[in-house]
């Protein structure tokens, strides 16, 4: 992480956001079991954004768009892999695979949410989406809002740090995954509710009076 922290601070503005989000986008897009410093290269826009070294806004929306777009490519990837199941079982290993597998068939959507901020999980539940068949749209209404959460809120993380992120990396643990976990699963379930309301309002005919 300290490698990455120099030699991205070396890079012109637009290369500093763009480098910690495509090791966002690399970690569930890559072979599963791959493990990169992701929440430390949010913390670190973060603390980029708050020397001035660049804004803000595009931090978060690069956070953003490496979070999703990441776990949209490792669906694809699993949707490609299909077949390949039993090889890619072997590659993890059957105990973490058949357990990330149980999550995902047991808690669908939700499991999409709860991996985002869980390391390992985010390897391999984008995957496993694409190997169970769950449909696209449906994985992406889970995966976009988790996210948007985690992305931007890791960075306004490293913002509100400041020069300290490093250290805020070293104590930000299970606790603090929970709690951003329990943040996203809040605004997960709003848009749910909301859309399902709306398409209730929908379906329902309005029924002239008399």
């Amino acid at each position: 992480m300290h490698l990455l922290t120099r030699w991205v601070l070396s890079l012109p503005p637009y290369l500093m956001c763009a480098v910690p989000a495509l090791v966002v986008l690399a970690e569930p897009a890559l072979l599963v079991g791959v493990v990169l410093p992701s929440v430390g290269s949010m913390l670190l826009l973060g603390f980029l954004a708050h020397a001035g070294a660049v804004p803000l806004v595009p931090a978060m929306a690069c956070g953003v768009a490496g979070a999703t777009v990441g776990d949209s490519l490792g669906y694809l990837a699993g949707r490609r892999w299909s077949r390949r199941r039993d090889r890619l079982r072997r590659l993890v290993g059957a105990v973490r695979w058949d357990r990330a597998e149980s999550f995902v068939l047991r808690f669908g959507g939700w499991a999409v949410v709860a991996a985002r901020f869980l390391t390992g999980l985010r390897t391999l539940v984008p995957r496993l989406g694409g190997l169970s068949g769950m449909p696209y749209r449906r994985f992406l209404a889970f995966s976009g809002p988790a996210g948007a959460v985690w992305g931007a809120g890791f960075v306004a993380v490293g913002y509100l740090a400041g020069a300290s992120y490093g250290r805020v990396a070293g104590l930000l643990g299970t606790g603090g995954m929970m709690a951003l976990g329990a943040l996203a699963l809040a605004v997960v379930a709003g848009w749910v509710v909301l859309r399902v309301r709306r398409w209730r309002r929908a379906a329902v005919p309005d029924v002239p009076p008399g």
